[in-house]
């Protein structure tokens, strides 16, 4: 008789559940936005890093031609902006648009002989004191930005507008 008083029912009670479930729903509200926050800077900064890498490359590829040959980039800046660039011929060896990286990243490009929407530079093996080959690109997602920038010497580098995205801060 006494061990039948003794068993105890083992589980949850549906108000425990309940309770637990408010909680859960509580965190996740708070969470989220936080969340899509890094999600916009994590896509931005995966545009800025393809970018420069890309550049790199091509800066590379330039210096593997030689006297022979040249790499040429273009780009389109705006909501449907894209770069292509184009090792000696007319070929592109690499071709990126927005599109590659969802929506709502911007670029606006400012040097590089801009026209229009399109600005366009040669990188060649020598590394002439070429004007027209310094320019920046700024890429935009919401409230956060990032920059490339090309200098006389065909140098590649990143900042960003506050040192978001763990790039340094522009001048």
């Amino acid at each position: 008789m006494e061990n039948l008083l003794k068993t105890s029912i083992k589980g949850f009670t549906l108000v425990e559940l309940l309770v637990a479930l408010v909680v859960m729903a509580i965190l996740v509200a708070i969470a989220a936005p936080a969340f899509q926050g890094l999600i916009e800077r994590q896509r931005l900064k995966a545009v800025v890093e393809t970018a420069l890498s890309d550049l790199q490359i091509a800066r590379s590829e330039a210096l593997t031609l030689g006297l022979s040959g040249t790499v040429t980039v273009t780009f389109t800046d705006g909501a449907s902006w894209g770069y292509s660039i184009v090792s000696s011929g007319t070929t592109p060896t690499v071709e990126r648009a927005y599109n590659d990286y969802g929506d709502g990243v911007t670029a606006a490009v400012t040097g590089w002989n801009k026209a229009g929407s399109t600005a366009a530079f040669t990188i060649t093996a020598v590394r002439s004191l070429d004007p027209a080959g310094t320019g920046s690109v700024t890429f935009t997602l919401g409230s956060v930005s990032a920059r490339i920038e090309r200098d006389l010497l065909g140098g590649v580098f990143v900042c960003s507008a506050n040192g978001d995205l763990g790039y340094r801060t522009c001048s």
